[in-house]
């Protein structure tokens, strides 16, 4: 809808041209499903279906917690006049409401076909980056900790390792700039900002392991989209890894404590038969984004 270094009057500008153009259409056809998704946009279905009452609204919660008072409460209050709320975990699901959770309201934000660049498993140690992560710079994201992993992954690793984090500043939660050239003579750390999705995993399949330090997530998408690429995952027990993680291609972090046993990573990363499993298990245990939807909407 809006970029986010646009300011409020531009913002405001493409609100109400987006709430223009929409309310065009769908007066014009009938039988229009808006699923909506982040606050404004769920702020703009609310509107719409105030005023056309033949339109459907699927309100898309991925999120249990919030930066901040506003979009807490469009996203959990006003979300609730949406003809269905659909949800990207299980967990989310549960936080949005106590009652008993409809299994058929979840869609995994997963497609089956990605654009990924062609590896060889058997070829992974000699892969670019030794680790990767792929998250906003932000304390949900466990930033404030990248620092002390880091440290500790340069005391345990064999080598000097080189660490790529993409992430979409470079100063909110830390300074990344200032972490670089503070760590420097224990580790190389690159940063990319702002990546497409493609340009991400086209970078996951020339990393080796890949971390994420999260205190919460829901689905936690990045995860599974690194297993695909033939990373090796070190990561915090949290989101819906336990329903299509396999349990032999990861090891869990403690923020608090990290212990880490790179002799099983060496082992089992490079094994094609730990790769095929990982994968046949996620595939098992995910469906789709795409058939989830679909169902839900032929239902009615």
């Amino acid at each position: 809808i809006y970029n986010a270094g646009d300011n409020i009057l531009v913002k405001l500008k493409k609100f109400l041209k987006v709430i223009k153009s929409l309310f065009k259409e769908i007066r014009v056809k009938k039988n229009h499903i808006i699923l909506s998704s982040l606050w404004m946009s769920h702020i703009i279905s609310f509107i719409l279906k105030t005023f056309l009452k033949k339109m459907t609204w699927f309100s898309f919660i991925h999120n249990s917690n919030y930066t901040n008072v506003i979009s807490y409460l469009i996203c959990t209050k006003l979300t609730r006049l949406s003809d269905k709320q659909l949800f990207d975990s299980y967990s989310t699901a549960r936080a949005y409401s106590s009652k008993s959770i409809n299994r058929n309201r979840i869609i995994n934000y997963f497609f089956h076909k990605y654009d990924l660049k062609k590896f060889e498993i058997n070829n992974w140690s000699q892969r670019e980056y030794d680790f990767l992560t792929v998250a906003r710079n932000s304390k949900q994201k466990g930033f404030l900790e990248l620092e002390k992993f880091c440290r500790y992954v340069s005391h345990i690793f064999l080598s000097k390792p080189n660490i790529l984090i993409i992430t979409d500043n470079l100063k909110e939660a830390i300074n990344l700039e200032e972490l670089k050239t503070k760590l420097n003579s224990i580790c190389d750390i690159q940063f990319k900002v702002n990546l497409s999705n493609v340009e991400v995993l086209e970078d996951m399949t020339k990393s080796k392991i890949y971390f994420c330090l999260s205190h919460y997530e829901g689905f936690g998408i990045t995860i599974l989209e690194s297993i695909l690429s033939g990373c090796f995952i070190l990561t915090t027990n949290v989101g819906e890894q336990e329903h299509y993680l396999d349990p032999n291609r990861r090891l869990l972090l403690d923020n608090n404590n990290y212990n880490l046993d790179f002799n099983y990573i060496n082992q089992n990363a490079p094994s094609e038969k730990n790769f095929i499993k990982a994968k046949e298990f996620l595939y098992k245990n995910v469906k789709s984004y795409s058939d989830s939807l679909k169902h839900i909407v032929m239902e009615g």
